[in-house]
């Protein structure tokens, strides 16, 4: 990676032209060693490397004077690391939560099987069928491909066309809705149906 001294700026104000070919150099000097570095990380992802190293390219034009940084290497990769774990924990959330509301009620032994369990099952499939109706058609594909036929994301894009980090974002996009929609329904707790019942 090629390192360069920055050229700090002799007033206050920032100048935008100076600012945009600084970032310019520093995008040309460090992008394709941050996507190393996350892709070591990360993977392939999800979250892709580059979608991470974006997110970082973009809060530095956002918050920071570039000049004003000893090491830009390190602040993109912060950034970009803290955004890969901010994704990764919610999509790990999104998946709990829908395995929780879904998979056990499906799987009920005979002798626990109650009316009241009936009806909770066929209200959480009822609140998740709603939910996925809200999805974009392309949404409800990448779901479909993804969580019920089990197809990887090279799988969806050699039979869909799109890219893998476009997939990534539209299935995360889809968990989001199918999160917020099974919260909604539990009160945000799990505790919903026990507190109606008592």
């Amino acid at each position: 990676m090629r390192r360069g001294v920055l050229p700090s700026l002799t007033s206050d104000a920032r100048d935008p032209a100076r600012d945009g070919t600084l970032i310019e150099r520093l995008y040309l000097d460090h992008w394709k060693t941050l996507c190393g570095r996350l892709r070591k990380v990360f993977g392939n992802g999800p979250p892709e490397p580059e979608d991470l190293a974006q997110i970082a390219f973009t809060k530095l034009m956002e918050s920071t004077d570039p000049a004003m940084l000893d090491d830009p290497a390190t602040f993109l990769f912060r950034i970009a690391i803290n955004a890969g774990r901010d994704r990764v924990r919610h999509v790990v959330r999104a998946k709990a939560l829908i395995e929780r509301y879904l998979a056990p009620q499906l799987v009920e032994p005979v002798d626990r099987i109650t009316p009241s369990n009936v009806y909770e099952t066929r209200e959480c499939l009822s609140v998740t069928e709603r939910a996925i109706a809200t999805l974009t058609p392309k949404q409800r594909e990448v779901l479909i491909r993804s969580r019920l036929k089990g197809e990887t994301f090279e799988e969806i894009r050699d039979a869909c066309g799109w890219s893998k980090a476009d997939i990534s974002r539209t299935l995360q996009a889809a968990l989001g809705v199918l999160q917020s929609a099974v919260q909604q329904y539990a009160g945000h707790d799990g505790r919903r149906g026990h507190a109606d019942r008592e």
